[in-house]
């Protein structure tokens, strides 16, 4: 059961594309030798702020002593950073005995003609991560999932949890999902099952909120706001140089926690207290016990990768997954709380994204633009952006006030370039670039995170 090969097939399936449905999926867990009927899940959509959320509520459990499973997509430099119990990836071995053994199964239905088509990239992985948990050395007392695109007919979705969390709603893969945010909320409405608890972080009010809360009084499902008239949350920024500390207060209709986040950028006490509203939920209906200490200590250990990300290299590196323009808004918060100008931008993205309206977001804050392109066949050609950041291109063009402007399709050539200006880094518009530039930079440094 070779790893290696693992990930070429792996690598095959992904240029297949995306086949949303859940019928092929669930036939399959169906003939998988497992029951995971009696294992608690958490299932977390969202289009900003969902991995961090699931991140939250993994590290709280693992406080309180569970032994917790965690699958989150996408991955930065490994594929196995998907599938973890306790913070520890999937060994490789393991990686391909799952991997393997959906295969085979998928396989054989198929040839019987129980199911359509093979598992989807997406998929694939879920499935893979499933088995794991069901027969890995520390069973997880505890699984939470977040939702890969969408959530009605996310593979994640096959799976009835114990409560279900939507963080918030901006236009994001818009192709998939819809152009409205009515339309993209329905979508991730759709993970709402008959009676089970939802958690909403959307603005009370909101027409995504009013979707999702009309979603769930249809399904019977006991309905849940993170902040309203009733649950307030206070954050006071400890500022420090290269990072931020939050000190926040979540005022519930029953109790009150006092935490700390050191995360970057006070969107993340948000998602604390989104995973917070979670556990309160899980506690009254005595489903967990967790004492307010683990609540604190969980929130306060979580450390999550190319969230608003400081290497203190020289020059500073500041990395973020933000790849739409709500993720690019929270950063440039940031970036102005901590009067950070005239950076070097390294920006790469896919092509369904509004890259425009996210450039023009960081322009007040960036000197030297590198335009690059993930490692993605989706990935936008750095040309078609350099034409909208040319004025002679652009009816309307985007402001440039001296702005250097550079394309290298290398990454390697890009960080290179980006070094030579002598000013701080940052790098930005898509985990698929992030992740491929953290990983260069991990093989040249090692430095402290902030």
């Amino acid at each position: 059961m070779d790893y290696q090969r693992a990930l070429k097939d792996l690598k095959a399936i992904e240029q297949q594309g995306i086949h949303l449905g859940l019928e092929n999926t669930r036939i399959i867990l169906d003939h998988l030798p497992i029951d995971i009927s009696r294992t608690p899940f958490i299932q977390v959509a969202g289009t900003n702020g969902k991995g961090s959320t699931a991140h939250f509520l993994a590290s709280i459990f693992q406080a309180a002593g569970y032994t917790v499973g965690l699958f989150t997509s996408p991955h930065l430099q490994d594929v196995r950073e998907r599938i973890s119990i306790n913070q520890r990836w999937i060994p490789g071995d393991d990686f391909a005995t799952s991997y393997w053994t959906i295969k085979e199964i998928s396989l054989d239905l198929l040839k019987k003609g129980l199911i359509a088509h093979m598992p989807t990239y997406f998929e694939q992985l879920f499935l893979t991560a499933i088995h794991y948990f069901s027969f890995s050395r520390e069973v997880p007392g505890i699984i939470i999932l977040e939702v890969g695109l969408g959530g009605r007919l996310d593979a994640t979705s096959t799976i009835r949890p114990v409560v279900s969390v939507i963080t918030n709603i901006a236009r994001d893969h818009t192709v998939m999902l819809g152009t409205r945010i009515r339309d993209i909320a329905a979508e991730k409405a759709g993970i709402i099952k008959t009676g089970v608890p939802v958690v909403c972080g959307c603005k009370v009010g909101s027409i995504a909120h009013h979707v999702i809360k009309k979603t769930a009084r249809q399904n019977h499902a006991p309905f849940f706001n993170v902040i309203d008239a009733k649950n307030h949350l206070q954050i006071r920024n400890n500022n420090n140089t290269n990072g931020d500390s939050y000190q926040c207060t979540y005022t519930t209709e029953s109790e009150t926690y006092t935490f700390y986040v050191h995360l970057n950028g006070p969107h993340q006490a948000t998602n604390a207290a989104a995973a917070i509203k979670t556990l309160q939920i899980l506690q009254n209906k005595n489903t967990i016990s967790i004492s307010r200490q683990s609540i604190c200590e969980g929130i306060a250990n979580t450390v999550i990768p190319a969230r608003i990300e400081i290497i203190a290299a020289t020059p500073q590196i500041i990395l973020d997954g933000g790849h739409n323009v709500d993720s690019i808004a929270a950063l440039t918060h940031f970036l102005r709380e901590k009067k950070k100008r005239n950076l070097t931008l390294i920006f790469g993205v896919l092509a369904d994204k509004n890259y425009r309206k996210m450039i023009m977001l960081l322009l007040p804050h960036i000197k030297n633009i590198i335009l690059t392109e993930p490692h993605s066949k989706r990935a936008l050609p750095a040309t078609k952006m350099l034409k909208f950041l040319k004025r002679n291109h652009n009816p309307k063009p985007i402001p440039l006030n001296n702005h250097k402007i550079f394309i290298k399709n290398n990454l390697e050539e890009a960080y290179a370039a980006a070094q030579q200006f002598n000013r701080d880094i940052l790098v930005t518009g898509s985990f698929y670039l992030v992740g491929a530039v953290r990983k260069m930079i991990i093989r040249r440094i090692r430095w402290p995170i902030y």
